[in-house]
C-alpha cells in the first residue's frame, strides 16, 4: 500500500481520520491524501437554471483552501510531536476539488491510483452527508477498500484483525491482500464464520477444512488463525466476536447477494457505531488494489 485518501468535511471526526492514517501510513510506508469536495448552495428546484456567480464560487473555494491547508498543517503537527524521535517526515497532501462527494471520492481513487480510502465514521445519531449516510454507502458500493474509523478512536498498532467469511471462493484472494497489510504490523489474522455447525456437522466440517486448506496453500502468512462462532444470526456472531475476541480492526467483504451486502442494506454498517469501538475495514471481493 502506498497512497492513503481521506475524504475530509473539517469535522473533529475527519481530523481524527486523518490522524489515524498518518500513523497507519507510518507503519506501512505510505503517503496520505486529504480530499476535501467542496459544494456550492443548492438552489431551490425553480432557481435551477441560475449560474452560482463566479466570484462567490471563488470565495467558497479559496475558503475551503485555507481550511484544507490548516487542516494539512495540524495533522503534521501532530504526527511530529508523536514521532519526533524518528526523525522521519510524513508525507501529507492536500487536494481540493468541487462536485458530489462520493462521486469525486471514487474518481479520484481511480485516477490517482489510490489504494485504501480511511474515513471518519460519526455515531448514527450525529449523521453528517459528507463521510455517513447514504455516501457512505455509495463509496462501498463502487468496489473501493474504506477503512472506517469510529468517532475519537485513537491509532494503535492492529495485533489482531478479524476477517468475516462466508467460505466464498473469492475470500482467499482477499485474504492475500489482507495479509500483506497485517505484514508490516505482524498482526494476527483471525479467520471467523457465523453458522449453526450442529444443523450439518459433516457438511459444515468439510466446508471448513475445504477452504482453511485453500488459505494454507495461497496465502503467504503464518498468522492465520480460525474461529467459528455458534450463532443463527450473522449480525450477533459479528457483534459476539467484536465485543469478546479482542481484535483491532475488523473486516468484511461486500459484494452482492452476500452477509455484508444484506447488512448493509439494512443500514447494519452505518449504525454500528453505536455499539463497535473499532476501526471496519471494507473490501470489495477479489481485491486486486495491492495494499
Amino acid at each position: 500500500m502506498k497512497k492513503i485518501l481521506v475524504p475530509v468535511d473539517f469535522s473533529a471526526t475527519a481530523e481524527n481520520a486523518a490522524d489515524y492514517a498518518t500513523d497507519l501510513a507510518h507503519g506501512i510506508g505510505a503517503r496520505v491524501e486529504l480530499l476535501n469536495v467542496f459544494q456550492v448552495p443548492e438552489f431551490s428546484p425553480a432557481a435551477a437554471s441560475l449560474v452560482w456567480p463566479l466570484d462567490e464560487y471563488k470565495l467558497i473555494e479559496d475558503d475551503a483552501k485555507k481550511a484544507l491547508g490548516k487542516l494539512v498543517e495540524k495533522v503534521e503537527e501532530k504526527y511530529k510531536k508523536a514521532h519526533h524521535e524518528l526523525g522521519f517526515k510524513a508525507e501529507v497532501f492536500g487536494r481540493l476539488v468541487c462536485g458530489e462527494v462520493e462521486k469525486e471520492v471514487g474518481k479520484y481513487f481511480t485516477e490517482c491510483k489510490m489504494n485504501l480510502v480511511v474515513a471518519g465514521l460519526n455515531r448514527a445519531d450525529k449523521l453528517t452527508k459528507t463521510l455517513m449516510g447514504s455516501v457512505a454507502r455509495k463509496i462501498i458500493e463502487q468496489e473501493i477498500p474504506v477503512l472506517l474509523i469510529p468517532a475519537g478512536y485513537s491509532f494503535k498498532k492492529p495485533k489482531k484483525i478479524a476477517f468475516a467469511t462466508d467460505f466464498s471462493h473469492s475470500d482467499v484472494s482477499v485474504l492475500c491482500t489482507l495479509a500483506e497489510f497485517a505484514k508490516p504490523f505482524n498482526a494476527d489474522i483471525l479467520i471467523t464464520h457465523t453458522g449453526n455447525s450442529k444443523s450439518e456437522p459433516e457438511g459444515y466440517k468439510h466446508t471448513t477444512e475445504d477452504f482453511l486448506n485453500r488459505v494454507a496453500d495461497r496465502v503467504n502468512y503464518r498468522n492465520i488463525y480460525y474461529r467459528h462462532i455458534n450463532s443463527e444470526r450473522i449480525k450477533d456472531g459479528l457483534d459476539w466476536i467484536v465485543e469478546n475476541g479482542q481484535i483491532d480492526i475488523l473486516t468484511m467483504v461486500h459484494r452482492k447477494h452476500s452477509f455484508f451486502h444484506q447488512l448493509l442494506k439494512g443500514s447494519y454498517t452505518l449504525n454500528m457505531s453505536d455499539h463497535i469501538q473499532i476501526p471496519l475495514l471494507v473490501l470489495p471481493p477479489s481485491h486486486n488494489v495491492p495494499m
